[in-house]
């Protein structure tokens, strides 16, 4: 029995110096920036366009950017996800079915770095989503703004997460579905 102490002593020294370093990770309390481009050929020659942006905004138990980009969607977050809920007046918005050239980009950084971000939850297929850990640092520029005054140059310095929306997106029937998706970070 002897024989099995030093391995016993290291398995329990190993397993103390685990739990030692084991850091949880905080979650995030605010959004420190929202930002939308959206490109199309058409409509911004292909160039990505500034739409919306919005920061500093503190998680709470409500929307925490309702109407976010030209009231297009409703966006909620907690502190380890967000949803994006259609709310858009379609007879406003030029383009509804996203061909090769359309993109909506949605950037979100956060108090804290995210490390890892996965789309969980769409609730209508025609939801046409990619999600990507963006590292700290990280800058963006678009080629202009729909709304005069709206930045075009941003730098996400705890990183953050971005959202493309894209070709086979069908917004008609996404609105018709009341349709959603839910990232977890």
């Amino acid at each position: 029995m002897t024989i099995f102490t030093p391995i016993r002593a290291t398995l329990i020294a190993a397993t103390a110096l685990v739990a030692a370093c084991t850091v949880a990770a905080t979650p995030s309390s605010t959004v420190s920036q929202a930002v939308n481009f959206f490109q199309n050929a058409q409509a911004t020659g292909g160039a990505p366009f500034t739409v919306d942006a919005k920061g500093p905004v503190e998680i709470t138990d409500e929307v925490e950017l309702p109407g976010f980009a030209f009231q297009v969607y409703d966006v909620d977050f907690t502190t380890n996800s967000l949803t994006m809920t259609l709310v858009a007046q379609l007879e406003k918005l030029q383009i509804t079915l996203y061909d090769d050239t359309t993109f909506d980009r949605y950037y979100f950084a956060f108090d804290q770095p995210i490390t890892s971000a996965k789309l969980s939850d769409t609730t209508d297929e025609n939801f046409s989503a990619t999600v990507e850990v963006i590292a700290p640092g990280t800058q963006v520029s678009s080629s202009g703004a729909f709304v005069e005054g709206m930045p075009s140059d941003f730098t996400f310095a705890t990183g953050g997460i971005l959202i493309t929306i894209g070709e086979g997106t069908d917004l008609t029937k996404i609105s018709e579905n009341g349709g959603s998706l839910t990232v977890n970070f």
